[in-house]
């Protein structure tokens, strides 16, 4: 299991595809890694229902440095984040 990081910023679930393509997924988890690590696997397992591709693809966490008008993951309004 990764271990949750510190540093402050906007976490997001992410995943990458086979050709190297990646999305946020779900987010910005504000200075919360551990929130975005534990919808990993929930968010894997709705991308795969919208993409059967998706069982392809690699998913995890990333972070930004906190900014105004940060990006929104593109599955927000559909997991009702």
């Amino acid at each position: 299991m990764t271990e949750p990081d510190a540093r402050p910023g906007l976490y997001y679930v992410t995943v990458r595809r086979y050709d190297g393509a990646f999305r946020l997924l779900l987010g910005p988890f504000p200075n919360d890694h551990k929130g975005a690590l534990a919808r990993v696997d929930e968010v894997r397992r709705v991308a795969c229902e919208l993409d059967p591709k998706g069982i392809w693809y690699t998913y995890g966490t990333a972070r930004i440095d906190a900014r105004d008008n940060p990006p929104f993951g593109i599955l927000n309004d559909h997991m009702s984040f």
